[in-house]
């Protein structure tokens, strides 16, 4: 089993950590070293937001397995809704659309579902929108990416929640990715829609099923796994 990814894994120092959090888990344990020499009582608040910070900005490494006709989960996450539509960014065609709920405390990387090359990429920003607002944002940040895989083509449609900072990505279009490659990183919550062609992946996963991005088999290209 082997692992491709489409950009560069950030450098970190920290194994299984994104490197953006470095800075702030330093100063954590910092903190706590400075608060058990002075005070140990309150030495557990900064350890404690330290850890907090450990668990929402973790990248834990996956290894995919290599499986040409195999269907691997994009995102870490629960299925929240399974429907039918006719997809006319990419796909051009009736499709079946799964929406994978990505909670705030799910490791927030999405991943290529399968091998295969990124034909399409269209980002719309978010409208500015403050925490404290009642109202939901009119536009949240959303990324769309096509991907052309051996069997056919596939679409996932990345929404920011409310929380989340930014889509962060580093894509290009003609890229070569590998099943579980890293595309994007989204925090805080967030919902990713994978659109297939009806009728070609079999097997799929059913309503409530948690899904682990790279790892867990969402299906198979005509049946393959059956």
């Amino acid at each position: 089993m082997a692992e491709e990814t489409a950009v560069t894994p950030p450098k970190t120092s920290l194994p299984g950590i994104d490197a953006a959090a470095t800075p702030l888990i330093g100063l954590g344990l910092g903190l706590t070293g400075i608060a058990l020499g002075l005070r140990p009582k309150l030495a557990a608040y900064p350890l404690a937001l330290t850890a907090l910070a450990a668990i929402l900005f973790r990248d834990p490494r996956r290894r995919t397995p290599v499986e040409d006709a195999a269907l691997f989960a994009p995102a870490d996450g629960l299925v929240v809704a399974i429907d039918e539509l006719y997809e006319h960014r990419f796909l051009h065609t009736d499709a079946l659309r799964l929406r994978i709920r990505i909670a705030p405390l799910d490791v927030p990387v999405v991943r290529s579902p399968a091998a295969g090359t990124l034909r399409y990429v269209e980002h719309t920003p978010g409208e500015p929108h403050a925490l404290w607002e009642r109202s939901e944002p009119a536009q949240a940040e959303q990324l769309q990416l096509g991907i052309e895989a051996e069997w056919g083509p596939l679409l996932l449609m990345l929404q920011a929640g409310p929380l989340t900072p930014e889509i962060a990505h580093q894509l290009e279009l003609g890229a070569r990715l590998g099943a579980g490659a890293r595309l994007a990183t989204m925090r805080f919550g967030a919902n990713v829609d994978l659109l297939l062609p009806a009728d070609v992946i079999h097997d799929l996963p059913i309503l409530g099923a948690r899904l682990r991005a790279g790892v867990t088999r969402m299906g198979a290209f005509g049946g393959a796994l059956r």
